[in-house]
């Protein structure tokens, strides 16, 4: 167990620019593909943010949460999604997608899982600058909590990385892997509070059950940077959770990576 946590880490940290060299070209290489280019990774979540506004925050009458109005209070949680759920449905396909590199050439596969959630990275640093105009526009200045965001972007590449890891081998065992994630994440968005607060009335079992969702995690520490600013001790219980699972994670697609490493071609 420790030998394949060992042999990742290494050959992660040992190829640390060639992860960022294939995250950058596949950038580009997106953006080449479309003829506005850049202007996508902004107007895509832009779109989503006004449709998620119209349906919750307009026809559903959802004013305000507590004293934060349910708009801005939305998209401290919604940027957040927006890195994790293109980072899970696209590192579970992170192996199989690069099949024909697999099959020409020595490669360090366990790398992968991270260029797919490096890249998606950039696509969250452009989102933010959205987050920072709209939040600029409604009277919410960076303070020094936001410093705290440092922190909580570590824990989704970490998180984000770790659960690829695992379900980017189950991937290459069985093809519907990929196809039950994406059936998941549909239902994720809805079961995890982010379009929606915990009700306090919810009984005590079903919203603890809530809280250990790792997702939701990063989506408080984000509103709490923003809005909150009760520092991370606040949400300790919440964090052992998030950390005790994000290990078991990467324990275990470590194992699956090192035990599979030299069978990927045969799975093709």
């Amino acid at each position: 167990m420790f030998k394949s946590l060992k042999y990742v880490f290494k050959e992660n940290v040992s190829n640390i620019y060639r992860i960022y060299s294939i995250s950058r070209y596949e950038i580009i290489g997106d953006m080449r593909d479309s003829k506005l280019g850049l202007f996508w990774n902004f107007a895509n979540p832009f779109i989503q943010v006004l449709t998620y506004w119209f349906v919750f925050g307009y026809i559903l009458s959802r004013g305000q949460v507590g004293d934060i109005p349910y708009i801005y209070w939305m998209l401290g949680g919604m940027v957040v999604w927006f890195f994790i759920s293109p980072c899970i449905t696209d590192g579970c396909n992170a192996i199989y997608s690069k099949v024909n590199v697999i099959t020409k050439m020595k490669f360090p596969v366990s790398i992968l899982p991270a260029t797919v959630v490096m890249k998606k990275l950039f696509d969250h640093f452009c989102i933010m600058i959205i987050l920072l105009i709209t939040f600029l526009a409604g009277g919410y200045y960076p303070t020094v909590h936001w410093l705290g965001l440092i922190y909580y972007v570590f824990c989704a590449i970490v998180f984000a990385i770790a659960l690829s890891m695992t379900t980017s081998v189950l991937n290459m065992l069985a093809r519907d892997t990929r196809k039950l994630i994406l059936a998941c994440m549909r239902l994720l968005l809805y079961l995890t509070p982010i379009l929606w607060e915990l009700p306090s009335g919810m009984p005590t079992v079903i919203k603890y059950i809530m809280k250990a969702n790792p997702i939701y995690y990063i989506v408080q520490g984000y509103r709490d940077c923003f809005f909150y600013h009760n520092g991370f001790l606040f949400y300790w219980k919440e964090m052992i959770v998030f950390w005790l699972v994000t290990a078991m994670l990467m324990t275990v697609g470590s194992y699956m990576m090192y035990k599979f490493k030299f069978k990927f071609i045969d799975m093709i």
